[in-house]
């Protein structure tokens, strides 16, 4: 029976640092049985496939590709956390007679939270840090970024929790053995063969500077008041330029706006940590404690009020967009 791995993500746990490794390394992996299908990949990722889950669109034609061969197959998407249920069942239905195995990829919630904001921004949000926290924060038990276990309860209704894998995000990080963790829950054993290339800014979602995020937080504010804004877009041209604008002031008013914060201690981790290593323990590959607390730094909204930092922004703005137009 052929066994497709179906790598969930969540965002900012590796996974396009992952999907970079087996792109490249396709032909060895083939070696071992493994198909990392060129197919449905957009940039490193299998992307495009969840357009086809969500609009029910899988083929035939998708079901048979397949079944050519006797190869396991693995489909890879940060995206795919964000389908339902009934997604899942739908896929599940298409390829009936397959096995199907869920990797998981588990990071502590309060601590990635600021990640995922940042994630936010770069693609046009507007939100402030404090109400995007707060909004998690108020109903974590019904948030699944904060209560990891929904979804791996979910996964585990819809395809047995013995075809579920949990990857513990920290603890591979913490020993460095990210790619090795996740290969053998593929049943790959590591080759000195395989390719390891050095990141690149397409194969890695650095964090920006946190002047940098609010810049760009607040010029997506502005930009969607101007009916300008279109997903990542003034990101883009704002790291395109960013080099030829004159941000010093700015910079400086939000670092005086800056304040510190603890995370990763709360309650709600607390509670996560124990229910997924109660009831999902023996899944959880590597599963290491790591309750633990983290100073992160946050720029309060209040350096964007004043009617001259408005003018500076709408400025650059402006800039931006004469930038791009030439």
């Amino acid at each position: 029976m052929n066994t497709i791995f179906l790598h969930v993500g969540p965002h900012k746990t590796g996974t396009t640092a992952l999907q970079k490794f087996m792109l490249d390394n396709q032909a060895n992996l083939f070696k071992q049985n493994l198909v990392y299908p060129k197919r449905y990949v957009q940039i490193f990722g299998h992307h495009k496939f969840r357009d086809n889950i969500v609009n029910r669109e899988i083929t035939k034609d998708d079901v048979a590709f397949f079944k050519e061969t006797d190869n396991n197959f693995l489909l890879s998407s940060e995206d795919y956390i964000s389908l339902s249920k009934e997604d899942f069942e739908y896929f599940k239905q298409c390829f009936e007679g397959f096995e199907i195995k869920v990797i998981y990829t588990w990071r502590r919630a309060s601590l990635k939270l600021f990640s995922i904001w940042q994630e936010v921004i770069k693609h046009g949000g507007t939100i402030d840090f404090f109400q995007y926290y707060h909004e998690h924060l108020a109903r974590p038990g019904t948030s699944q970024m904060l209560s990891p276990d929904l979804k791996v309860g979910m996964f585990s209704q819809v395809f047995g929790i013995n075809n579920v894998s949990v990857l513990d995000y920290e603890s591979s990080v913490g020993r460095d053995t990210l790619i090795n963790d996740f290969l053998s829950l593929l049943d790959i054993k590591w080759d000195d063969s395989f390719a390891i290339s050095e990141q690149s800014a397409e194969s890695t979602n650095k964090s920006m500077t946190l002047a940098d995020v609010e810049i760009v937080r607040a010029l997506n504010i502005l930009a969607k008041q101007a009916g300008i804004l279109d997903g990542g877009n003034i990101r883009l041209a704002y790291l395109k330029h960013k080099d030829t604008l004159v941000l010093d002031s700015l910079v400086e008013l939000i670092r005086e706006h800056t304040v510190q914060i603890n995370v990763g201690n709360y309650f709600i981790d607390v509670r996560s940590e124990k229910v997924m290593s109660d009831k999902y323990g023996a899944h959880v590959y590597n599963y290491q404690n790591a309750v633990k607390r983290k100073e992160i730094q946050i720029a309060s909204s209040e350096w964007f009020l004043s009617s001259n930092v408005q003018s500076l922004l709408n400025d650059i703005l402006q800039n931006l967009a004469i930038s791009d137009a030439q």
